[in-house]
């Protein structure tokens, strides 16, 4: 989505949040997600300290839009009545004046911005040190809840749930007798990581920028949940409910097995990569519908462009990010730094298309500031790296 569009689409979130009072799911997962930058909270606090918006709003909705259209045509000296064949000129008065709304509240966005790029400062740094975020649990009746370590029982009108430990736990016996209204979704922003058990005893460990929707108690003879992101599952066997992760990419439909899922729309690629047990990789092609791989141990699925390749791989390197470690086997290094940019919070810049493409292999530790890996990535490979920062937006250069 494209800078002015998303802005436009968050300024009528933040409307509707502020003159109506409620979000859908989906939309409050939307906002929260954006609000995960610390620069994009800044702006909302300005724009919702902003009394005039509301009294904009009032404004707009008093219009006597027939009397105002009168106005016009005398002041126009119409003498007969302009024929809108298009358009009820009462919807023209009223989608201007959301337009204009809208234009209000990103106006201050764009002010903001833009006085921060005009006052640009540029200071190069020696580190980035690892910052973790706390994810956001978003209730099915729209709750949003940050999931801060001092806030250890979460209760909802689904029951309660444990919150210990960077672990959500959906306990049965706490769950019981509750009928369930509706599907929470967890978010992880950019770095974080965090897991939830879910009430059929499956656990699932949610990367950075990543989300999950999920009930809150299964129901029926299915068990199903949707991944944007990446995410490794670790799921209860029961042969009577096959447990199916759906995403846009794909779906993976198992009875009892663990394996990870990388979907995440920048890698423009969708990746099963199965530990234990065996799964079903389907929903891969629009125009085939039936198409479906079935995959061993050790074997990796990648769907690129609606189509599937199939590859023996080691699968303990592509679930370590849980375990707090980028490992990585001749990687290129464009794809090393889009990963760990999802947990430093960075943006990556080539000088050169060539580097790239530069392979690596190695294990990083979360925890280690990143010029420990760019110091051994500058020695191994001969290229020069620079880290910088204007305002609160960490930027690394790789150049010859």
């Amino acid at each position: 989505m494209s800078l002015g569009k998303k802005e436009f689409v968050i300024a009528d979130l933040i409307r509707k949040e502020l003159l109506i009072g409620e979000l859908s799911i989906e939309e409050n997962a939307f906002l929260q997600e954006w609000l995960s930058v610390p620069k994009n909270l800044e702006y909302y606090q300005k724009v919702i300290d902003l009394e005039t918006l509301q009294s904009k709003e009032a404004f707009y909705n008093s219009i006597n839009t027939d009397a105002a259209f009168e106005r016009i045509q005398e002041k126009l000296h119409f003498n007969e009545q302009p024929v809108i064949s298009l358009f009820n000129y009462r919807k023209v008065w009223k989608y201007a004046a959301v337009i204009v709304f809208l234009a209000g509240i990103t106006s201050v966005f764009f002010y903001v911005n833009n006085k921060e790029l005009s006052n640009k400062d540029e200071v190069v740094v020696n580190s980035i040190e690892p910052k973790y975020n706390n994810p956001t649990l978003v209730l099915a009746d729209g709750t949003v809840i940050s999931l801060e370590p001092k806030k250890e029982k979460i209760v909802s009108k689904n029951g309660v749930i444990s919150n210990v430990n960077h672990v959500l736990v959906y306990d049965a016996k706490d769950l019981k007798g509750v009928v369930s209204t509706g599907d929470n979704t967890l978010i992880v922003p950019v770095g974080g990581i965090y897991a939830v058990n879910l009430s059929d005893g499956t656990k699932v460990w949610l990367n950075s920028k990543s989300s999950l929707k999920y009930p809150v108690e299964f129901s029926g003879n299915t068990r199903n949940v949707t991944l944007e992101g990446e995410a490794y599952f670790e799921v209860s066997k029961n042969p009577h409910s096959p447990f199916t992760v759906k995403t846009k990419s794909g779906n993976v439909t198992v009875l009892g097995t663990h394996f990870n899922i990388s979907v995440y729309e920048e890698d423009r690629n969708f990746e099963t990569t199965l530990s234990e047990g065996k799964v079903k990789v389907s929903g891969i092609s629009k125009s085939k519908e039936n198409e479906s791989v079935v995959l061993s141990p050790g074997q990796q699925a990648k769907v690129r462009n609606e189509s599937v390749s199939v590859a023996e791989v080691d699968a303990s390197v592509y679930s370590a990010w849980k375990d707090g470690k980028f490992y990585f086997e001749n990687e290129n290094l464009k794809n090393i730094l889009t990963k760990m940019a999802r947990w430093y919070n960075f943006n990556v810049k080539f000088e050169q298309k060539a580097l790239e493409q530069i392979k690596f292999t190695g294990i990083v530790l979360k925890d280690e500031p990143i010029e420990h890996f760019l110091d051994i990535i500058s020695k191994t490979s001969n290229v020069k790296y620079k880290i910088t920062k204007v305002n609160q937006t960490y930027e690394v250069t790789v150049s010859k």
